[in-house]
């Protein structure tokens, strides 16, 4: 009996077979044989345990083992990134997403907001007052007090082009006794919409000047990729006195179109 069922059973789908394994376990009890080490016991369990699983899984050892399947599943759906990736490529892709959340650009602030693009300046606008905004294409940052001892930061923000840009001077003490001084310009918007643009910076002394041309980073880089990469104007303590007036630094900033 046992070797028929077991014969019916290989040429039968799994879960046609149930019936007959059912019976086969309630034969093996009237005849005395024992149930745990049976293959009846160990089909049946696990044919019950997985009677409702998808086509395309197979039971082995009374354990399913399903066949590998991509994970297409997208954090970043709702905002409407429409790829869909294996789950091995989604942490990088998420880090570059440009559907991602933005975070508040403000470099060393604590600030943990989040949220959509369109809703950062009203954001930078409600919780960071004190950053000053001017108008044009040609300005001039103030840094002032640039002596400050520590790490220090200096922000304020530039509209022209019917767009917002992001001016930051950020000082770090590199090792003891030597600090740097690191500037660059963010602009509120993608990393396409950035493309478009030029920025250039400025340091002018006594027959000095100090020129840097770039094209500026979005928010979704953020100021720690730009200086990671020294993508930024940086000079130190001593070319900042060069150029400053009782501890204030001023820096030209020119935005321009591509």
């Amino acid at each position: 009996m046992c070797v028929c069922v077991c014969v019916v059973c290989v040429m039968l789908c799994p879960a046609s077979c149930l019936p007959l394994l059912r019976e086969l376990g309630q034969w093996r009890c009237l005849l005395g044989f024992p149930r745990h080490h049976g293959v009846a016991a160990a089909s049946t369990a696990g044919l019950t345990a997985n009677s409702g699983q998808q086509q395309g899984s197979e039971v082995r050892g009374g354990r399913p083992i399903g066949r590998s399947k991509p994970l297409t599943g997208r954090q970043f759906s709702s905002a409407g990134c429409l790829l869909s990736l294996h789950h091995s490529e989604k942490p990088e892709h998420e880090e570059v997403c440009e559907f991602r959340p933005y975070t508040c650009p403000c470099p060393g602030a604590t600030c943990k907001w989040h949220g959509a693009l369109e809703a950062v300046m009203p954001h930078l606008m409600h919780a960071h007052k004190s950053i000053t905004t001017l108008q044009g294409e040609d300005i001039v940052f103030l840094a002032t007090d640039i002596n400050l001892p520590g790490a220090v930061d200096w922000v304020m923000m530039q509209s022209c082009f019917s767009h917002h840009f992001m001016l930051v001077l950020e000082k770090q003490e590199k090792y003891e006794g030597h600090q740097q001084f690191f500037a660059v310009v963010l602009l509120i918007g993608t990393r396409k919409q950035a493309e478009n643009f030029a920025y250039r910076l400025e340091l002018n002394g006594n027959r000095r000047r100090l020129t840097w041309e770039a094209t500026p980073r979005s928010i979704h880089d953020g100021v720690s990729a730009a200086i990671m990469n020294s993508d930024c104007l940086v000079f130190d303590t001593s070319i900042a006195h060069l150029f400053a007036d009782n501890g204030n630094l001023g820096i030209n900033v020119t935005i321009s179109m591509c």
